[in-house]
């Protein structure tokens, strides 16, 4: 028997096959690898978005925490075509931490005051602490730091306590709050966007950022209940602002690398007051939307 060999048309008809079952599995190998690279993305936005929102919740908790009446503990930056800006007043920024602050236990009038003790070296006041003294409505009692130049443990009038001696004479009242302020002078932390970078202070705090715009509720007649023409934008030159906020709200907007199969479904892009066009690049871009309400707790 003649043995029939390959026709060069059952060839080319096997190639083009191959070809067409090499070109689906690069097809779906190439999603799979796409999908896998997104939401790893994904995951590691989820985490630093996270932890962003966490310091940045505790900041605003903290505005206002041993800080007198004279310094603003809040003062949000309005910009309606730009990126806001957050600015932060506080003797308490400490991320995860413990703050340490006491109050007096009676008159005085010299460069000694008796202070309650906690008993816990985490949050009672310590020598070489810088301290500010303050009364019941946030007036300072003296108009800069004083430092604490040594500590005597004691009991007074049954309670435990600390006679501290200062810097300078103090003339106080039982009742007194005496704040410590690390560095002596009350620390500012100012939240602010340049290019992608969401900065607080001078230090990069979160990238990928496109916009980040800020709410208040301003409760205008203190009912406790948000009302229509509460939620405002622009802090700046409203009476009693610091008396009657209740909520900060950040908002940020991340933003991914292009990516030219992707087409974002918008043209314009509105976030609280700002509204902002996209260009044929910025079309490419995948973004996510993040917001958070935070009460404030230490600015009245």
């Amino acid at each position: 028997m003649k043995r029939r060999g390959v026709t060069l048309i059952e060839i080319i008809v096997a190639l083009g096959i191959l070809s067409v079952l090499l070109t689906g599995v690069f097809v779906v190998y190439r999603s799979q690898i796409r999908t896998a690279s997104t939401q790893q993305s994904i995951s590691m936005l989820q985490t630093d978005i996270q932890q962003a929102f966490n310091i940045m919740k505790w900041d605003i908790l903290m505005a206002g925490y041993g800080v007198p009446a004279s310094v603003n503990p809040v003062a949000g930056i309005n910009k309606s075509n730009a990126p806001d800006s957050l600015i932060l007043r506080s003797t308490g920024f400490v991320v995860g931490g413990t703050t340490r602050w006491s109050y007096t236990l009676d008159i005085f009038a010299a460069n000694e005051i008796i202070v309650r003790r906690w008993g816990d070296d985490r949050v009672d006041i310590h020598k070489d602490d810088y301290v500010i003294v303050m009364d019941d409505k946030k007036n300072l009692i003296v108009t800069q730091p004083v430092r604490v130049t040594d500590r005597e443990v004691l009991t007074y009038n049954t309670l435990p306590a600390y006679r501290l001696s200062l810097s300078q004479n103090v003339q106080t009242a039982a009742g007194n709050f005496v704040y410590t302020v690390p560095g002596g002078q009350v620390a500012q932390v100012i939240y602010w966007l340049r290019n992608d970078t969401l900065f607080r202070n001078n230090e990069p705090f979160l990238t990928g950022v496109e916009d980040f715009q800020l709410a208040y509720w301003v409760d205008f007649n203190r009912n406790g209940v948000e009302n229509t023409g509460e939620r405002l934008w622009n802090p700046q030159g409203i009476a009693d602002f610091n008396s009657l906020l209740k909520t900060v709200r950040p908002n940020i907007v991340l933003v991914g690398n292009i990516d030219r199969e992707y087409t974002f479904p918008q043209d314009q892009i509105t976030v609280e007051d700002h509204t902002y066009n996209l260009g044929t690049e910025a079309k490419m871009r995948r973004r996510r939307f993040y917001s958070i309400d935070v009460k404030v707790r230490n600015v009245r």
